[in-house]
């Protein structure tokens, strides 16, 4: 599945999921892509902002280990 950012003549903006890039184009070219707005089956694609963070899942960034601090204890006392 692929989903569209689509901008119809009158530039009211809608988003809509299709099967494939080919699909899209034959749905658009039979006229069965319509604007949720105004009705009109004069629709394109928008400019869309590339999608970030998605798809293949990243390995967990390792955390390097804090070093440990000792106390030492005071010099001729007792403790």
């Amino acid at each position: 599945m692929i989903r569209y950012n689509l901008r119809c003549e009158r530039g009211h903006t809608f988003e809509s999921w299709f099967q494939s890039s080919a699909s899209y184009d034959s749905q658009v070219k039979r006229k069965l892509v319509t604007c949720a707005t105004c009705g009109t089956t004069k629709v394109e694609k928008a400019i869309m902002a590339p999608r970030l963070g998605g798809g293949t899942k990243s390995r967990p960034r390792r955390i390097a280990a804090a070093p440990a601090f000792t106390i030492d204890p005071p010099e001729g006392g007792s403790a």
